[in-house]
């Protein structure tokens, strides 16, 4: 009996009709260009039925794709010089918002994050499959706390009361409703601000100056039938120490998962603040 082959390890998927696969492709931060959707539309002519599915995750997907021509679409997707697909027991494609270059709210750049993290850790080995989101600020449209890992743009506001006019511009804007006019001040209710970043774009005497500012990271988040946001390791982070919180998180799931436990379950398993402690620790060792 011949043995078929690892089809996912290639990006592609068994269709629930026999002998039929999708060949799935992936770009990075969520871009593709003209000239590779002609080239996509191409494998759907010659490989599939002519359709292309636009995967949730930012992927595309070509059903109807016969096993027996698996090889041939595999080496066709490497020939066009596209990105096949990550399946299986290792980070995924990170999926990014288009971030400050050209959202209003977008507080960083997501996109030079996100092709940096998918340059370097798509495609790795780890117990369970890992998914990676990046998003420029906290309306969060990437789903940051529904990944295993999260990363969340974030900008604290402050104060320079000398400038405030108290004119209640940033009072109506803040979407967590955690500025209030007192007593002739304005004053921030941290444990409530989301660090949006709105209060100091509206504010017409550049009164609000941005503080702290970083990325929040979460970890152990999961959609899927039991979904659960994940949990915040980390505030402000800067970009610079990204990769090394990211390298910590990885090697503390790596040494505590069993093979098929996503990070959720290990989180779920020694808590969130040992799980947050050994981060902090692989990060000062």
């Amino acid at each position: 009996m011949t043995t078929k082959p690892d089809y996912k390890k290639y990006g592609f998927i068994p269709q629930r009709q026999q002998g039929l696969l999708l060949m799935r492709l992936r770009n990075r931060a969520g871009n593709i260009s003209a000239a590779e959707l002609c080239k996509i539309a191409e494998l759907a002519e010659r490989f599939g039925n002519g359709k292309v599915h636009v995967t949730i995750r930012q992927g595309m997907e070509i059903p109807g794709v016969k096993e027996e021509r698996f090889e041939e679409a595999r080496q066709a997707i490497l020939d066009a010089g596209l990105l096949p697909a990550v399946c299986g027991l290792r980070v995924r494609p990170v999926v990014s918002c288009p971030g400050n270059n050209t959202c209003p709210y977008g507080l960083v750049n997501t996109q030079a994050l996100a092709e940096t993290l998918d340059a370097q850790y798509v495609g790795r080995d780890l117990p369970a499959k890992t998914k990676i989101a990046v998003s420029g600020c906290a309306n969060a449209c990437t789903k940051p706390l529904a990944h295993d890992i999260g990363f969340r743009g974030a900008a604290e506001p402050l104060i320079d009361n000398e400038l405030c006019v108290k004119c209640g511009a940033c009072v109506q804007r803040c979407p967590a409703k955690s500025m209030v006019i007192e007593n002739e001040a304005l004053s921030i209710d941290y444990d409530k601000c989301l660090a949006c970043g709105v209060c100091v774009r509206v504010c017409p005497k550049q009164a609000l100056q941005t503080g702290r500012f970083g990325y929040h990271i979460f970890a152990g988040g999961k959609g899927g039938r039991y979904s659960n946001d994940g949990e915040l390791i980390a505030t402000f982070v800067a970009e610079e120490q990204i990769l090394p919180y990211l390298e910590a998180i990885l090697a503390v799931y790596q040494e505590l998962a069993d093979k098929g436990q996503r990070l959720s379950m290990v989180i779920a398993k020694f808590g969130a603040e040992a799980v947050k402690a050994k981060v902090e620790n692989k990060l000062q060792g």
